[in-house]
């Protein structure tokens, strides 16, 4: 018998109970719904955190922190040595200080870390300046709001404004370690640039201001590389000259097997509604069979081979299984993407950006509309195998 013979009559026998046979693909619908909405929750949540951890660019930028000072330094010939490696484009010392700054006048004092660094850094670390520049040269500087906030200074007018820096430049930063740690009192520096961030108090400052006085050396590097699959090999060589390394991608792979986890989790409930939908498809073809066991007898009498009856069987459980896996597939994508939709315009009305929790790749979708037809033949596999073994002449005294 012809494949197409054998679902139409599948599509005949399913349309002849036209509300058990909706009753059931609705079951399978809701499993497979609930499976893609949940797991894309899953999928949604992850982007939005690892999104706050590092944006693209960051996926090419190793961290190498403060050396041990005893066997190795950070100072320009390192940097240099980094530099020569292969697939390395830019290489960013930046070093970390204590300090004081204070008005001109002395009216007003903070206790602040001191950011110092180049261009190359600034852009690397997404340091940028909310109003005026970034510093570049070595009597400028860059102070944040929890600096404005403790020295009384207003936002609007302090660009443009003196103010005298104190910091201590460590030993370990300086060419003449054994002379200890230097002390730069009353350094007038002009404040070029602000930023909004109120979270600690932070100043930032050009390397030119540490180098003129002897601080040569640096507390850390971020280096910036071509591509993404060359970080491993570059991370091996730094770390074969003594350094340790730093990746984000470490931390998101860390985060990616919790909302592994957390997806799996998702799954299990949306499987819980699947099986459930399975017993329903198992039941209506095992009703449909112990209804038509006179109708199988006599397609056996007529000529009909085992093998097609099989088919005729497995095939309404797979018609069940597809249109249930399909519209499961549709209602799941499209109520994430109503939510994402209704959670969007809220955010944007609110004055943020746009939001998206619910994302469902297409292999998932593709991967879960493929699982529910898989449902759907092994649930139609034993109906199909008892109608196989039925006999004729016993069917057709079937009462």
């Amino acid at each position: 018998m012809r494949l197409y013979t054998v679902f139409r009559l599948a599509f005949r026998n399913l349309w002849s109970h036209r509300l058990r046979t909706t009753i059931t693909i609705i079951g399978v619908t809701i499993g497979i719904g609930a499976i893609i909405f949940l797991v894309s929750l899953g999928y949604g949540l992850e982007k939005l955190v690892t999104s706050q951890v590092a944006n693209f660019n960051a996926f090419t930028v190793i961290d190498v922190p403060a050396a041990n000072i005893k066997t190795i330094q950070i100072d320009e010939s390192t940097i240099e040595r980094i530099q020569n490696f292969g697939h390395v484009k830019t290489v960013a010392p930046v070093s970390n200080l204590a300090g004081r700054i204070r008005k001109e006048d002395g009216s007003s004092t903070a206790e602040t870390v001191i950011v110092a660094a180049k261009e190359d850094y600034w852009k690397l670390a997404d340091i940028v300046a909310d109003k005026g520049v970034l510093p570049l040269e070595d009597d400028e500087i860059l102070i944040n709001q929890s600096v404005l906030n403790l020295m009384s200074e207003d936002y609007d007018q302090a660009v443009g404004k003196k103010i005298k820096l104190d910091l201590i430049i460590p030993a370990e930063l300086r060419t003449k370690t054994s002379d200890g740690l230097k002390l730069l009192e009353n350094t007038e520096l002009e404040i070029v640039g602000l930023s909004k961030s109120d979270k600690s108090p932070m100043v930032f400052v050009s390397t030119d201001l540490l180098i003129k006085n002897d601080g040569t050396k640096f507390s850390s590097l971020k280096v910036k590389i071509d591509k993404q699959e060359n970080v491993e090999i570059l991370r091996k060589q730094i770390e074969n000259i003594g350094f340790s390394t730093e990746y984000v991608g470490d931390t998101i792979n860390e985060i990616s097997q919790v909302f592994s986890m957390f997806r799996g989790i998702l799954a299990a409930f949306g499987l819980i509604a699947l099986i459930v939908a399975a017993l329903g498809t198992f039941n209506t073809l095992t009703i449909s069979l112990l209804e038509r066991i006179k109708e199988v007898g006599l397609f056996k009498a007529l000529g009909m081979r085992n093998r097609d009856v099989y088919k005729l069987f497995l095939a309404e459980s797979l018609i069940i299984g597809i249109s249930g896996g399909v519209l499961g597939m549709v209602v799941g994508i499209c109520l994430g993407e109503g939510i994402n939709a209704i959670l969007s315009f809220l955010a944007v009305q609110s004055g943020a950006e746009k939001l998206e929790i619910f994302i469902t790749p297409w292999f998932f979708s593709l991967g879960v509309a493929g699982f529910s037809i898989l449902v759907g033949f092994i649930t139609g596999w034993y109906p199909s195998r008892r109608a196989v073994k039925i006999d004729p002449l016993d069917a057709l005294r079937f009462e």
